[in-house]
């Protein structure tokens, strides 16, 4: 996919645009603080204005990254934002997004959000490149399934006990539509224009959406699916601080044999909130067993800054299915090499395993800086180039 940002789209009767600061205020007013809004949503009522300019703020500060995408719904009529519509989950593996929307109760039931949500699918079928745009919805929610089906998605199934919201565990309801579906029934002339008005420059991923937004209700969260190995596991690309340094946590605190100095673990968990993080998740129990983060250290080169995988889950493709998912967005970011860093070969049992996995990765010895991390861990630095790396998206 390449990825374009939050481009303005404008349709009949909205203006889809990037928020601004200013629009913490009719977010409070107009859904975040609608106890009915937020019934089926995985965020809680926001109780002040306050806490909604937190929010906005937040998404501001993201707003130019050419992978966020999070759009404030603006009636033409009215100039102001009722909600909002975004991806909730990106899928490069499949070439596929997930999109969650929340408006107010005041404009539900006028086809506002079905408008929003043919514009977006257009928008990453024509301008993106994906694949497939997906959606879900809480079955006690069904006007949010209403929404899906006028807008071209077709019905898959629902997913039983499969999320969790502000009513607790709940099933998901998935629909989809395909490209080739959407080009085989798409009319000529659909109201539908872009404008390119996108402010500051990062390269980032959504980092903080308590979001996960949902109209009418809710549309869950999806988790990017994978196979490593022999057992199944979910490989995800997350973007929530919070579940970053939750997730390196619980992993690293598992590896004493790599993390056990407590200060060096918590730099690695404080870092990793403001890396692109992959976790990998088991199919079961849906508990994270690995993850993977890189960090930008030259214009052209990122570096595989920590990588934990749960010892008991060890040799079961479960690294390999996350490095592959982190090649493949650093080359989609443009980057032309990755490197990583680990104590060299021949110090100690469990770093020369480290030393195995990544040679069969691909990686090649470069330099070794003997005092980098004292004299006894001296510091090998492997390098990799990426083939056919692709313009920043």
């Amino acid at each position: 996919m390449e990825h374009k940002g939050t481009k303005r789209i404008e349709t009949k009767r909205l203006l889809l645009r990037e928020f601004q600061p200013k629009d913490a205020e009719p977010m409070y007013h107009n859904w975040a603080s609608d106890p009915e809004v937020t019934k089926f949503l995985t965020w809680p009522t926001h109780k002040s204005v306050e806490v909604s300019q937190a929010v906005v703020d937040g998404w501001v500060k993201e707003s130019a990254g050419l992978q966020y995408y999070q759009w404030a719904i603006v009636p033409k009529s009215l100039g102001k934002p009722i909600g909002s519509i975004s991806t909730v989950k990106v899928n490069e593996e499949t070439d596929s997004v997930t999109i969650g929307y929340c408006i107010g109760r005041a404009w539900w039931g006028q086809g506002i959000v079905v408008e929003a949500l043919r514009a977006l699918i257009a928008f990453f079928f024509d301008e993106v490149g994906a694949n497939c745009v997906n959606a879900c919805h809480d079955p006690r929610n069904p006007n949010s399934g209403k929404v899906m089906r006028k807008s071209g998605m077709t019905y898959e199934g629902t997913w039983r006990a499969g999320g969790v919201n502000n009513q607790g565990i709940c099933d998901e309801c998935w629909y989809s539509v395909l490209r080739k579906e959407y080009e085989a029934t798409r009319e000529k002339g659909s109201g539908v224009t872009y404008s390119e008005e996108n402010e500051t420059v990062t390269q980032r991923n959504e980092a903080e959406r308590p979001q996960k937004e949902k109209e009418d209700g809710t549309v869950p969260e999806n988790k990017e699916r994978g196979i490593a190995g022999r057992k199944r596991i979910y490989v995800e690309q997350i973007t929530a601080k919070a579940e970053k340094a939750s997730i390196s946590r619980r992993i690293l605190e598992a590896l004493p044999q790599w993390f056990g100095i407590p200060e060096a673990r918590e730099e690695y968990i404080n870092d990793s909130q403001e890396q692109l993080f992959f976790a990998a998740f088991d199919e079961e129990g849906r508990q994270p067993v690995g993850f993977l983060c890189l960090k930008e250290t030259g214009k052209a080169t990122a570096e595989l800054a920590v990588m934990g995988v749960r010892r008991e889950r060890h040799r079961q493709g479960i690294g390999r299915a996350l490095f592959s998912g982190a090649r493949k967005c650093a080359a989609e970011n443009g980057y032309e090499f990755l490197q990583v860093k680990t104590v060299q070969m021949g110090r100690y049992e469990e770093y020369d395993a480290t030393n195995c996995f990544y040679q069969s990765l691909g990686f090649k010895e470069f330099e070794v800086f003997p005092a980098l991390w004292g004299e006894q861990n001296p510091c090998q630095i492997y390098v990799m180039g990426l083939k056919e790396s692709k313009a920043k998206c």
